[in-house]
This record gives structure tokens, sequence and C-alpha cells, in this order.
């Protein structure tokens, strides 16, 4: 019975703190790649870095997003592996999914890599520390140039 009270209170401690946890800061786009070019389908790699404002550290063991680029759906992108986010440092997302080739038709690729694009994520992550993750909605939007985007 103790140890159900230790678990309530640890959870209540838990909701409690979440009102002073300060959202991660976009930083940039990195490490764009194309793993493999098919004929039906593109696999893309990239990394988002953020960096973390609090002073405590956590995982990031699970993200999940729907991409778009200029309203276009580019597909699903999820998390490549476990990152470890320490406090108050900058931290990197390896996200990697499908693109349909089909899709890159539906795009205004003129002049693409020189112009602003407005790229868009909505999803949910998963985070924690000890053993215990909760979920995360990510709703990000911004513009971006490509050609500021670091290849690997």
């Amino acid at each position: 019975m103790k140890r159900g009270h230790f678990l309530l209170g640890l959870l209540a401690a838990l909701a409690l703190s979440c009102n002073q946890i300060a959202e991660p800061e976009f930083r940039e786009l990195e490490n764009f790649q194309v793993k493999k070019l098919g004929f039906d389908q593109v696999s893309i790699g990239l990394g988002m870095t953020f960096y973390n404002p609090n002073n405590f550290s956590v995982t990031v063991k699970e993200t999940g997003a729907d991409v778009y680029v200029d309203s276009v759906f580019l597909g699903k992108f999820s998390q490549d592996t476990a990152v470890a986010v320490s406090q108050k440092a900058d931290f990197t997302i390896p996200l990697s999914g499908s693109i349909p080739l089909t899709t890159f038709l539906k795009m205004d690729l003129k002049d693409i890599g020189n112009r602003e694009v407005l790229i868009r994520a909505d999803g949910s992550t998963k985070l924690g520390k000890a053993g215990i993750f909760i979920s995360k909605d990510i709703q990000y939007s911004g513009r971006h140039r490509l050609s500021d985007v670091k290849l690997k």
C-alpha cells in the first residue's frame, strides 16, 4: 500500500511541476539527407535541433509528426533513436520518413533552395525521466530557407 501512495505522490508532484516547464526553443534544421531513392518514394532523414531552457534533464524516446512544406503533406516522420536531453543545453532529434515521388509533383520546386518555405509539423513526443514518460503534443510552424539547412 505504501508503494501506491509513493507513486500517487510522485505523479502529483510531476503534475504540479508541469506548470513550470518551459517549452524547448527551436534552433535549426540540420543533417538533411536522402537515405534511399526508389521508383515510388524517397526516404529522407533530418535533425531538428532545440534548446532545453529547463533546469532538469529528460529523455525523448518517441516522436512522430506529420510534416508539411508550403501546405503540401510530405508524410509521417518518426524519431530514429532515443535522445538524452541535458539541462540548459541544445539537443537534436533525428527524424526520418518516406515521401511519395508524386508528392514532389504537387510542390512548387522552382527556386526552392533560394526562397523561404513554410515547414509545419504536427504530432506528439514521449519524454520522461526515471522510466516515467508522458506524451506531449508537438505543433511547430516556421519559415526556413532550405539553402540554410546543414547537409550531412
